[in-house]
């Protein structure tokens, strides 16, 4: 049996109707049917994930994702490894290579410049992303006078915000483990076949794709999850205490 007490506003309503089926009827405790879940190794819910079946789904599957993600760069690094280790293993002859100062130099001063492009679009994407954040926040707050659908609908736009969140989140820590391998490997390669300037020439280039590749994911995540449900969350209050003094 289903009882649909979202669109009621009487508390007294509420309490006595739960108080008539609880002589007949098993309340489950949320907390412990989220640790029984937990064990059966789906994901722990955020805080501020509405807690209604579609929005659970959608994080469930946004999470699997992530995870999928990491597992897959974990394989490609893996292979990376493998494969970086084969190519120096087959190195017979080594020979250094003369790289000029001035390469290196600029290699150097790229790889700067990269580290300075990553930080700046870090703090301008925060900004974007708290503001967008507060916007969505807001948007998805449960609003007084808002019709059955459109409370469905709100709780939508903040579940899949959070889904998207943990998706990106996956995208990023997978291209971190990626990268790690690729670089290692590249310049100790470089290092063993051509010579130590070779391998820091190749460790300050292969330094900068890194961060021009950090800035690229970081302007592409305008979602901040913490942004949103402090929105949400300060946005509820308000309607709660409004309802309060029109109660009154």
């Amino acid at each position: 049996i289903v009882v649909d007490l979202t669109e009621c506003a009487d508390e007294n309503m509420v309490l006595h109707i739960e108080g008539l089926l609880a002589a007949r009827t098993k309340f489950h405790d949320e907390t412990a049917i989220e640790e029984e879940e937990e064990k059966k190794g789906k994901p722990k819910y955020p805080e501020e994930l509405p807690r209604d079946p579609v929005s659970k789904a959608m994080f469930r599957t946004s999470a699997q994702m992530a995870r999928m993600i990491v597992s897959m760069s974990q394989k490609g690094a893996d292979k990376i490894d493998d494969y970086g280790e084969k190519k120096k293993d087959s190195i017979t002859e080594s020979k250094d290579v003369k790289v000029g100062r001035a390469s290196i130099k600029v290699a150097k001063a790229t790889r700067n410049v990269s580290e300075k492009t990553h930080s700046v679009t870090t703090k301008i994407s925060d900004k974007i992303s708290d503001v967008v954040g507060g916007k969505v926040g807001r948007a998805a707050a449960v609003k007084e006078g808002d019709t059955k659908n459109k409370k469905k609908a709100r709780r939508l736009l903040l579940a899949s915000s959070i889904a998207y969140a943990e998706v990106a989140s996956g995208a990023s820590e997978g291209y971190e483990i990626m990268f790690k391998s690729a670089k290692a490997q590249s310049v100790a390669f470089v290092s063993l076949k051509c010579g130590e300037d070779a391998g820091e020439l190749a460790r300050h280039a292969a330094g900068a794709a890194a961060n021009f590749g950090r800035a690229a994911l970081t302007a592409r995540r305008v979602v901040n999850v913490k942004a949103i449900a402090k929105s949400a969350g300060k946005q509820m209050v308000k309607e709660t205490i409004k309802s309060s003094i029109k109660g009154k």
